[in-house]
C-alpha cells in the first residue's frame, strides 16, 4: 500500500505547480497573447484537477489507518479465545451430554426439548466460532457457519448449492473488491443465519441456493453496490408484509436482518422467488484497501 505521506506529498507538489502555473500566467507579460493565456490556463487545470483526484484516496488511507488502530489488542484476543474455549468446554460439553442423554432414553419423543436443546447448541458453537475468527473475512466466517449447519441441513433432508468467490484465493488477480472482516462481516452472518434459518424452519424447501459474488464492473445490476449475497429455496415461500406486521419471534427476526443490513450501510432485499420459494438478497460496498495481487 502506498504510504499517506507519499500520497500527501505528490498531491502537494502538483497543487504548488498548479498555483505557480496560475501566477506566472496572470503576471507575465506574455498573458497579452491569447494563446499562451489559454495554454497555461488549461496546464494549470489539469494540475489542480489531478491533485484533487487524490483527496479520495488520503481519505480512504485515513480511514483504513484509524479502522486498523482501533483494532483489539493482544491481550483482548487472548481473552476472546479464553473464554471462547470455556465457553465450548463447559457449557457446550453439557449440552452435547444433554442430547447424548435423549439419544439414550428410547422413550424420549423428538420433540421441542430435543430442539431447543440442538439449536441452542448450534447457537453456542457459532458465538464460539465468532469470537475465535476476529480476523476471517466473510468467506472464511461462512464455511465455518457451513459447516456447524451440515447435521441440520441432513436431518432435514435439504441440499445446499455453495457458490463463493473470495478475491485473496484467486491468484493472480488483481481487485480492491476485497471481502469484509470484523464488524461488517459479523453483521451479513448474522443475516445469513437468519436466512438459513428461516428456509429450514419454515419454508420446507429442499434445496438452497447459496451465492457470494462481486458485481462485475459495469454491470448495470449492482446500482452502486460491489458485492451481493443471495441466499435461494424452492420453500413455499412467504407474505413479507404479513410477517413484518406480526408483533411474535418470526417477524422481529426478519426486521433484524434489515437493520443489520441498515447499520452496515448494505442493503436487503426479500422476495419471491421465480419458480417459487424465496429470495433474500444482500448488497454492500467493499471497504476501502490497497490491490491485492
Amino acid at each position: 500500500m502506498e504510504s499517506l505521506r507519499n500520497i500527501g506529498w505528490r498531491a502537494t507538489t502538483i497543487f504548488l505547480q498548479t498555483i505557480t502555473i496560475l501566477s506566472w500566467c496572470f503576471l507575465t507579460p506574455l498573458r497579452d497573447q491569447n494563446w499562451f493565456f489559454v495554454f497555461s490556463i488549461l496546464v494549470a487545470l489539469s494540475g489542480l484537477f489531478i491533485s484533487l483526484r487524490y483527496i479520495p484516496r488520503i481519505y480512504r488511507l485515513i480511514k483504513a489507518r484509524l479502522r486498523a488502530s482501533a483494532q483489539p489488542s493482544k491481550e483482548v484476543q487472548e481473552e476472546r479465545k479464553r473464554i471462547a474455549s470455556d465457553l465450548h468446554d463447559t457449557l457446550g460439553s453439557q449440552l452435547v451430554e444433554a442430547l447424548n442423554l435423549m439419544n439414550s432414553q428410547p422413550s424420549v419423543e423428538d420433540g421441542p426439548a430435543r430442539k431447543v436443546l440442538e439449536q441452542s447448541l448450534l447457537d453456542l458453537r457459532l458465538i464460539v466460532d465468532s469470537m475465535d475468527a476476529q480476523s476471517d473475512n466473510l468467506a472464511m466466517r461462512l464455511a465455518r457457519l457451513r459447516y456447524r449447519l451440515e447435521p441440520a441441513l441432513q436431518r432435514k433432508g435439504l441440499v445446499l448449492h455453495w457458490q463463493l468467490t473470495d478475491p485473496e484465493l484467486v491468484v493472480g488477480q488483481q481487485t480492491t473488491l476485497q471481502l469484509p472482516k470484523d464488524r461488517v462481516a459479523h453483521e451479513i452472518l448474522a443475516v445469513v443465519q437468519a436466512g438459513i434459518s428461516n428456509a429450514i424452519e419454515h419454508a420446507h424447501a429442499t434445496e438452497m441456493w447459496l451465492t457470494l459474488e462481486p458485481y462485475q464492473q459495469g454491470d448495470l445490476q449492482s446500482f452502486g453496490w460491489d458485492w451481493y449475497l443471495s441466499i435461494e429455496d424452492n420453500g413455499t415461500g412467504f407474505d413479507l408484509r404479513a410477517v413484518l406486521n406480526n408483533p411474535g419471534k418470526s417477524g422481529q427476526g426478519v426486521i433484524n436482518m434489515f437493520h443489520r443490513m441498515r447499520n452496515i450501510g448494505g442493503d436487503l432485499h426479500i422476495q419471491p422467488r421465480h419458480g417459487g420459494g424465496t429470495l433474500v438478497l444482500m448488497r454492500w460496498r467493499s471497504e476501502p484497501t490497497s490491490l491485492c495481487q
